[in-house]
């Protein structure tokens, strides 16, 4: 495990829980503030027409839609609507999105980033970067990027969440509880399918799509355990024992032709690997993503693997994986 990716993670995660200790007390003061609106994974981009079709545009682009890994078609990891500054000072609306930034390069500006939680509207994340010219601007973007995604992604995940708890499947968390001794939140819908005494499938199945979250625990020994290849074998293992396809003899396994891609997180505090990938069926026909977040749950040495998967055939796909993302980060040690 290479510690350099760990530390920037870490400072990225603590940069976040400021903003949000903040909000907090912003909010003790100004009272509640309204729900946010827009589109999951979309980002306001608010500036001057001729900087997003150039070079500032060109660097937006590049970074925010570059293709979500582990998705079997092309999407992007946001989308990123553009309005002017005019525009947005004239609409409540656009006002009130959840995820926006604010572009401001002129001469007189030094560069600098300004970050806004819950600004305007609940949960909210405002991004101002100010420059005094175009290089200026890309410097500042480049080395802010990860900590502005950091933090659009965690905001993405508490508005999904504040939806679910309205709709808690509250027997399946208490089953969770007590089969584990960790809280995990699941809404309406998502039901225990298998559980052993350290194995658990909970899925929810529509007419449209279906999506499920295994949770495997086993004793830690060797940090070797957290190597991916490691990893993946194991969840093919798992999928092969507890889950079946609908034609006989057919399991779920990992797509080997497109390979996972991995990398070390901060998951809740924790250290963990995060892979994404692709499974299918051995024996028949169907596939899709999986997200898989492994990590040690060091009070009880012990390993936890949650993994999250989703069929959804001929459709868009990022949005669907981002909620069941959204669900394995209510992970809560007891």
């Amino acid at each position: 495990m290479k510690s350099k990716t760990l530390k920037i993670d870490f400072k990225i995660i603590l940069v976040c829980f400021i903003i949000t200790l903040l909000s907090i007390s912003c909010n003790k003061k100004l009272g509640e503030k309204p729900s946010s609106g827009g589109k999951t994974c979309e980002i306001l981009i608010v500036a001057d027409k001729l900087l997003v079709e150039g070079s500032v545009g060109n660097e937006l682009k590049a970074f925010f839609m570059q293709e979500q890994d582990g998705l079997n078609q092309p999407e992007p990891l946001f989308t990123i609507p553009y309005i002017s500054l005019s525009a947005f000072e004239d609409a409540e609306m656009f006002q009130a999105h959840r995820n926006i930034i604010m572009i401001n390069i002129n001469d007189t500006c030094k560069e600098k980033m300004v970050i806004l939680k819950d600004y305007k509207a609940k949960p909210q994340t405002v991004f101002i970067l100010n420059a005094p010219n175009k290089d200026a601007f890309l410097h500042l973007f480049n080395e802010k990027k990860e900590i502005i995604k950091a933090c659009f992604d965690e905001t993405e995940r508490v508005r999904i969440n504040q939806a679910f708890k309205a709709i808690e499947e509250v027997g399946t968390k208490a089953e969770v509880k007590r089969i584990f001794n960790f809280s995990m939140s699941f809404p309406n819908g998502f039901k225990v399918a298998k559980k052993t005494r350290d194995f658990a499938w909970i899925r929810q199945e529509s007419k449209e799509y279906s999506e499920a979250v295994m949770i495997y625990v086993y004793p830690y020994s060797d940090k070797k355990q957290l190597n991916p290849k490691n990893i993946i074998t194991l969840r093919d293992s798992l999928t092969k024992q507890y889950i079946p396809g609908p034609t006989d003899g057919s399991y779920m396994t990992t797509e080997k032709e497109f390979a996972p891609v991995s990398k070390e997180i901060n998951f809740n505090g924790l250290y963990a690997v995060e892979i994404r990938g692709l499974w299918k069926l051995k024996g028949d026909f169907m596939g899709g993503p999986f997200i898989n977040y492994t990590f040690v749950d060091e009070k009880n040495n012990r390993i936890i693997m949650l993994d999250g998967y989703l069929y959804s055939p001929k459709k868009p796909k990022r949005d669907l994986l981002k909620q069941i993302e959204s669900i394995i980060y209510t992970y809560h040690a007891m």
